[in-house]
């Protein structure tokens, strides 16, 4: 197998009306991810619970999580990183709309 190289800024896409995710890496037991939201949000109705563990990092741009049986959102901006075990319902509360914000997502088991 041949290495992979890349830059995690180049060539994010502009002037999308939806989130973005981008599979960088996938084997049986990890999968990364870069994910780049404009002033996106998960509805309020709706948690994300995975069966998998998520190390999820900004990148650039900022955002806000809520984690369910918090009080507090968990404000991120860029280099600050979440791990998030299997089953912490949780959901993006805010990204910035005047820039992208790119995140870097670990999900392993």
């Amino acid at each position: 197998m041949n290495p992979t190289a890349g830059n995690i800024l180049n060539d994010i896409p502009s002037a999308i009306g939806t989130e973005h995710f981008e599979t960088l890496a996938d084997t049986p037991n990890v999968r990364i991810e870069r994910i780049v939201s404009t002033g996106q949000t998960t509805p309020d109705d709706q948690w994300y619970d995975q069966p998998h563990d998520e190390w999820v990092m900004v990148v650039q741009g900022a955002a806000r999580l809520i984690i369910a049986d918090r009080t507090e959102e968990l404000a991120l901006s860029p280099g600050d990183w979440v791990l998030l075990p299997a089953h912490c319902r949780h959901r993006v509360s805010w990204t910035d709309p005047t820039t992208q914000t790119v995140w870097l997502a670990v999900h392993f088991a």
